[in-house]
């Protein structure tokens, strides 16, 4: 399981391996351009989003690249629970 430490600088991968925030989810994405649906988020996200992309990213991945990467990162996370919950509430159709 991946978490973050108390100290908000390491990054706890699965693998028992430690690597930056940057290194988690600023690096390079498997996305080689931007997807053709459009989301909304709040104006006060896209503006801290932005920012870490620009100074901890140093401008170098695209703003769509590191939401895909937030939540790649998040679905590993959380797969267990997501599909516990959606096969809970799921009714079939007939």
């Amino acid at each position: 399981m991946k978490k973050a430490s108390k100290k908000g600088k390491k990054v706890v991968t699965g693998n028992n391996s430690k690597t930056t925030y940057g290194q988690e989810f600023l690096e390079a994405t498997k996305m080689k351009k931007r997807g053709d649906k459009s989301i909304y988020i709040r104006k006060e996200y896209h503006e801290r989003l932005s920012r870490i992309v620009q100074v901890i990213g140093k401008d170098k991945i695209p703003l769509y690249a590191y939401l895909d990467n937030i939540l790649e990162h998040h679905f590993e996370l959380f797969e267990k629970a997501i599909t516990d919950d959606y096969n809970e509430k799921f009714e079939p159709l007939f």
